[in-house]
């Protein structure tokens, strides 16, 4: 059966040209309203002997509904009768401030005339989304029939309604508009199972932001974590990236699918660069509201992934799993705030282009052999983007040094006693150590992480990047003003 689409539109012109490309599938009939009074009279004939058929799916003109307040959509939408039909909006072009309209009216899709075939098929198949959702609703509404009140039944259609409205509202807003075209052009786009390919994977994550949070109020951090995903995922998808999900304050990305790409590995290490260099956005806006400053980490893995829809009927997910992901995480884990790790494999193809501050080995769990990775610092050719280098911070030297307890973490549990270090000098972004002498002692390799510990019970977080003789220099991922003030002003009290 044909799905009914009513088309809301003063214009005649665009009626015409909506209803020839709806009509032409098959699958789709328009339904055009001209007037309030066309809207108000199919309203009143729904099931009699001019009987008009409810709609699925309601399109409804921008710009002839903004000259007379959207007055036909707000009636269908005031109708009992009407509740949870998707709404789409079309226009002759699109802005962010239009779109934001559009959505605040209860639309969910912005579509531009003429449509595309990938427009159709979305109108079609959120029109079938809310048959099957309206067959459903028939179902309850029978079943409720048996039920011992009416209070119960009131219950399960409002929240049936409330089910279908949220549906509604964020389907389209998961994915960017070119990701949603891609699978909705593949019939397998809706479908359980997926494919294997040679995708390059990408890890990204916030340095010392779950130990921030817990000194933060809750809604500066959601504030803080939403204004950071938001400016990286624009980044992303503009690098023809794939977002697969938000994993807390962490990032998971592909690039190779569902959008094709001739190089995927340099849209990747482009991408990585101007987010990095996008954290000085990310940090004005935190300086502007009192927040204090964060810092990324990012690595970057290419090779063999499973990518497709991953769960059950009832609830799956457009997702990626394989050992590059492992691999990818891996790498990111050996990575402080402001840098990229991209391993040898994502650069073979395009290590002509790319610049690197420094190479060194890994040790990956489960795997022999090291892996070679690399620190970014640019690509050239059409890309053209390097990391801004911020001016680093001088080191205060302290001549009477500042006694911590130090502690080796794996997977953020402690491992082993204390070991004893003194502090040579220190600023907000990196700490030089002396391990202090002591029986049986091991000292700690490059990368690992761990705590450090004042004897005011003050702490910091960081990862260890280079160590000569009992000397080491650390990164902090994470460091309170209260930890450094502690450490400058004993030093500064001893003067």
């Amino acid at each position: 059966m044909k799905k009914n689409i009513w088309v809301l539109s003063g214009n005649r012109t665009v009626l015409v040209q909506v209803q020839r490309q709806i009509n032409q599938g098959g699958g789709m009939r328009a339904v055009c309203l001209l007037s309030d009074a066309a809207v108000e009279k199919a309203m009143e004939h729904l099931g009699g002997e001019d009987a008009v058929e409810m709609p699925s799916l309601l399109l409804v003109d921008y710009e002839d509904g903004k000259k007379n307040g959207f007055t036909s959509l707000s009636r269908i939408k005031n109708a009992p009768a009407f509740a949870g039909i998707p709404v789409f909006f079309l226009c002759g072009s699109r802005t962010q401030e239009k779109d934001e309209e559009c959505y605040e009216l209860g639309g969910t899709v912005v579509l531009v005339l003429p449509f595309s075939d990938a427009a159709l098929l979305r109108m079609e198949k959120a029109a079938w989304q809310h048959e099957m959702t309206r067959n459903y609703e028939k179902l309850l509404q029978k079943q409720a029939v048996e039920l011992a009140t009416a209070k119960e039944i009131k219950r399960l259609n409002e929240q049936l309604a409330a089910r279908n409205e949220l549906l509604h509202q964020v389907f389209g807003k998961y994915f960017s508009d070119e990701v949603v075209q891609v699978i909705l052009e593949h019939p397998e786009g809706a479908a359980i199972g997926g494919q294997k390919r040679y995708l390059t994977v990408m890890m990204a994550d916030l340095r010392g932001f779950t130990s921030l949070s817990d000194r933060l109020p809750a809604e500066v951090v959601i504030e803080m974590i939403n204004r950071f995903l938001g400016e990286m995922t624009e980044v992303i998808q503009s690098y023809r990236g794939t977002v697969i999900e938000f994993i807390g304050d962490a990032i998971l990305a592909v690039f190779g699918a569902p959008l094709a790409s001739e190089c995927p590995q340099a849209d990747a290490i482009a991408a990585a660069i101007c987010m990095q260099n996008k954290m000085h956005d990310v940090n004005a806006f935190n300086q502007g509201k009192g927040y204090p400053a964060i810092e990324m980490g990012i690595g970057i893995h290419a090779g063999e992934v499973f990518i497709g829809n991953i769960g059950s009927e009832s609830l799956m997910r457009y997702n990626v799993i394989g050992q590059a992901v492992n691999l990818c995480s891996r790498v990111e884990s050996y990575s402080v705030g402001g840098q990229i790790l991209a391993s040898m494999e994502t650069l073979r193809p395009i290590e002509q282009i790319v610049t690197f501050h420094r190479s060194f080995e890994i040790a990956m769990k489960g795997i022999r052999e090291k892996i070679p990775v690399c620190e970014i610092a640019g690509i050239a050719g059409t890309y053209g983007c390097s990391l801004v280098q911020e001016q680093e911070t001088p080191m205060t030297l302290l001549e009477d040094r500042c006694i911590l307890s130090m502690y080796v973490l794996l997977d953020k549990q402690i491992l082993g006693s204390a070991i004893g270090a003194s502090v040579h000098a220190i600023s907000d972004k990196e700490i030089v150590l002396q391990i202090l002498p002591q029986e049986n002692a091991e000292y700690p390799n490059v990368f690992t992480d761990v705590e450090l510990v004042l004897d005011t019970q003050e702490n910091a977080y960081a990862k260890i990047v280079e160590a000569e003789g009992n000397r080491y220099r650390l990164h902090f991922t994470f460091l309170s003003k209260d930890f450094l003030q502690l450490v400058t002003k004993e030093n500064a009290d001893k003067g």
